[in-house]
């Protein structure tokens, strides 16, 4: 049951990598390197590096959620304890 957890947890976790390697890119070329930012008001500049700055807080929260996940598994009962 542990090697099970384990896996899935590196799976997991490889997986927000991957995803974080291929959308950040994205995310980069749309805040900084779009053309029309140049005449943008300040509140709008400082709105798109709040957003940014989310976008960089989400693989934390998934890599949070896969620990507390993995922590949870690991330490589950099995129901016949309880009877």
């Amino acid at each position: 049951m542990a090697v099970n957890i384990v896996i899935r947890t590196l799976l997991a976790l490889f997986g927000i990598g991957i995803l974080m390697l291929l959308f950040m890119p994205i995310i980069y070329t749309l805040a900084y390197d779009s053309g029309l930012w140049g005449e943008m008001p300040v509140n709008l500049l400082a709105a798109r590096d709040n957003l940014y700055g989310v976008f960089l807080l989400v693989p934390l929260i998934g890599i949070g959620c896969v620990v507390l996940w993995a922590y949870m598994a690991a330490t589950r009962k099995d129901t016949e304890e309880y009877a």
